[in-house]
């Protein structure tokens, strides 16, 4: 599966890059998300929040490729072998998988608010950044314990790390897959069901999942690939310009925008949410149905990021909230705002890599090898198939 499925791993990478991008823009140009010229530092700002340039800096768009990536791989192996087997191994891991990485992330941020290092506050009245300070409580022992193993988890929860707002829906999301699988995955009703379950949660990240789900069953189920009927070029280009249009839909009022027409007359529909997930899926299947795609998200850069995905989503945050903002506070009175913002993405970008790859290195992958490990032991039927070691955010 590895081997086969390296290339997702390499546009899981690409959309983590983005991910910490767009935190970078929130604390130091955060004119691209509010809107607001007032506090631009820069003339290209505004215009960036509301054209396709926003790709860039589009971390939700990139959250909803992570969970269609997740609706995907963690079903591809099921629809390959029909095995319940694969379903109730992957739901025995899945919470732990996700939480011990996790963790360790909430506890960092934790030993950032003990030794006063969170700068936060600090740089944010340079950078007139709105966003929420995570770094202003002394919390206890038991509300570490508390936010990091159950409320990230089973509430939305996400008080040391903010980027862990993602981890429930991650959670639910893949029950969620595994629970069709489980009642409908051997059926072909199953084809009734996608689209009663997809209005359902038209306008919500969940969605994601099921869309992954469904392009993973057409892609994989019997060893048939039923995305074949679209292979064609024109439809591949096709599929990412309307992908790329629709989910580079702004953060900020789309009035008067290129995207306007893509709005009607719905109060309480989160367009937002829809057309990041709708994107998210165009590029996925034109992906899936592009050979030269494949092959530029396998390549070593790519594979890096993939490889460290996980591990690069978690610590990032901290570390612009810490080292980030006290390099450019320092650096401030002696540079002008875009040499220092420069150097001190640069710097940061370096440290957050080092760090992601030691907490890959020393967290993640032993988690995901020791649940692969003992989960065979349970659930394999066949002792002498390897468990499958490769599986990042998604897996």
């Amino acid at each position: 599966m590895k081997s086969k499925l390296i290339f997702l791993d390499g546009l899981r990478g690409a959309a983590a890059f983005i991910v910490v991008l767009a935190h970078f823009f929130q604390v130091f140009l955060p004119s691209v998300f509010e809107g607001n010229g007032q506090i631009s530092h820069f003339s290209f700002e505004l215009p960036a929040s509301k054209t396709p340039f926003n790709l860039l800096f589009n971390g939700n768009f990139s959250v909803c490729l992570f969970f269609v990536l997740s609706g995907y791989v963690l079903s591809y192996r099921f629809f390959r072998s029909k095995d319940n087997a694969i379903i109730y191994s992957s739901a025995a891991r899945r919470y732990f998988r996700l939480a011990v990485p996790a963790f360790a992330s909430v506890l960092l941020a934790y030993l950032v608010i003990l030794v006063g290092a969170g700068w936060f506050g600090e740089v944010s009245a340079v950078t007139k950044s709105s966003m929420h300070d995570p770094y202003t409580i002394m919390p206890s022992v038991w509300t570490l314990l508390k936010e990091g193993l159950y409320h990230n988890f089973f509430t939305y929860g996400s008080q040391f790390n903010p980027v862990l707002w993602t981890m429930t829906y991650e959670l639910f999301g893949s029950f969620l897959i595994f629970a069709f699988l489980l009642l409908f995955g051997h059926f072909k009703i199953r084809f009734i069901i996608y689209p009663i379950i997809m209005y359902y949660f038209l306008d919500s990240y969940y969605l994601a999942f099921i869309l992954g789900l469904l392009l993973s069953d057409l892609h994989n189920s019997n060893e048939k690939n039923r995305l074949q009927f679209i292979k064609r070029p024109w439809i591949n280009v096709m599929l990412m310009v309307v992908g790329l249009y629709v989910g580079s839909f702004p953060y900020v009022n789309w009035v008067g925008t290129i995207y306007e027409p893509l709005v009607w007359n719905q109060p309480t529909f989160s367009f937002f949410i829809f057309y990041h997930v709708i994107g998210a899926f165009f590029i996925m299947t034109a992906v899936l149905n592009s050979s030269g795609m494949q092959t530029l998200f396998a390549s070593k850069p790519f594979a890096f990021l993939g490889k460290i995905s996980f591990s690069l989503y978690l610590v990032h945050f901290t570390v612009i909230c810490t080292l980030s903002s006290f390099m450019f506070l320092k650096l401030s009175p002696y540079l002008s705002y875009g040499f220092n913002l420069m150097i001190t993405v640069l710097v940061s970008l370096i440290v957050i890599f080092g760090l992601a790859h030691l907490m890959n290195r020393y967290v993640d992958q032993p988690t995901i090898d020791f649940l692969s490990k003992h989960s065979a032991r349970i659930f394999d039927r066949d002792p002498n198939r390897k468990a499958n070691k490769g599986q990042q955010v998604g897996g």
